[in-house]
């Protein structure tokens, strides 16, 4: 047996699956992903307009690239913890109105838009989690700098409601022209800021509660002593319209009361015998 005749096969199949290893690529796009074809050569170089359904997608991997973006929501935080997202501060910290810094951690929850991919990446030529940390923080900072210029430091605290609200409305029209749609997006945990400013801040707080409590106490004493008021006046007027209708009555009955009248009810009454005793009524006397 000719051992030259039989190794020649095998090394040619050898070179064979190795050269279509070259040029043959295979991946598959998971359900919730959406694949991009990026061509690396050529006058068609750049992100073709056609995004790839899931499935099997055969590529050329010397002059083609697949890149997949995952469709369903991110969860990104940015903290100051270095055990929680990343090991570095990823804090934010933002200018108040009155020159203050404060900082804060900050959760995002977001989705890409499946037809937006292709200009993600032809923009950006990143995967998603590097765009994650470096376009879209930017966007997230600038954001909550942008609206806190309009706040005091005082009002990062006791309006911190109204100050989200305005970031996210902010946010969220940045990252849907980016191709993202904001699901949430808020402060974790409280505004941090100096201690002496915090004290500060905590007492003026606390005082204009007080003084809206103790203003609401005094409301609700006159509103209690103008309902007894009412309720006296009430009373009163019921008192004196009850009299006027028993003096009317009375005057109506003794205008009705004639002389002839009362010798009538006299007689009306009378049982037909005299008095035997005191004094005999003026009405009888012509009688006896």
């Amino acid at each position: 047996m000719n051992t030259k005749k039989v190794v020649i096969p095998i090394l040619l199949v050898i070179v064979l699956g190795f050269c279509s290893s070259l040029f043959i690529g295979c991946t598959r796009i998971d359900a919730g992903h959406v694949g991009i074809k990026v061509n690396l050569y050529g006058t068609d170089k750049g992100v073709q307009d056609i995004a790839e359904v899931s499935g099997m997608v055969w590529y050329n991997p010397l002059t083609t690239e697949v890149h997949e973006f995952p469709t369903f929501v991110q969860h990104k935080v940015w903290t100051a913890s270095l055990t929680e997202d990343s090991p570095t501060n990823e804090e934010f910290t933002v200018t108040t109105k009155d020159g203050m810094s404060l900082s804060f951690d900050i959760g995002l929850d977001y989705e890409v838009i499946p037809t937006k991919v292709p200009e993600i990446f032809r923009k950006y030529r990143k995967e998603l989690p590097k765009i994650t940390n470096e376009f879209i923080r930017t966007l997230v900072r600038n954001a909550y700098n942008q609206v806190a210029s309009n706040y005091t430091a005082e009002d990062m605290v006791s309006r911190r409601s109204e100050y989200e609200a305005q970031v996210k409305l902010s946010l969220i029209k940045e990252m849907t022209s980016a191709g993202f749609v904001v699901s949430q997006v808020g402060i974790i945990g409280k505004v941090r800021m100096p201690p002496s400013l915090e004290d500060a801040v905590n007492s003026k707080i606390k005082a204009v509660q007080d003084a809206i409590r103790a203003e609401n106490e005094k409301q609700r004493t006159i509103a209690e002593a103008q309902k007894k008021i009412e309720e006296a006046k009430g009373e009163a007027e019921a008192l004196r319209i009850r009299s006027e209708s028993e003096a009317n009555a009375n005057k109506l009955i003794n205008s009705s009361l004639s002389p002839v009248l009362l010798q009538k009810m006299y007689i009306d009454k009378w049982d037909g015998k005299l008095p035997v005793y005191g004094q005999t009524p003026t009405l009888f006397k012509s009688l006896q």
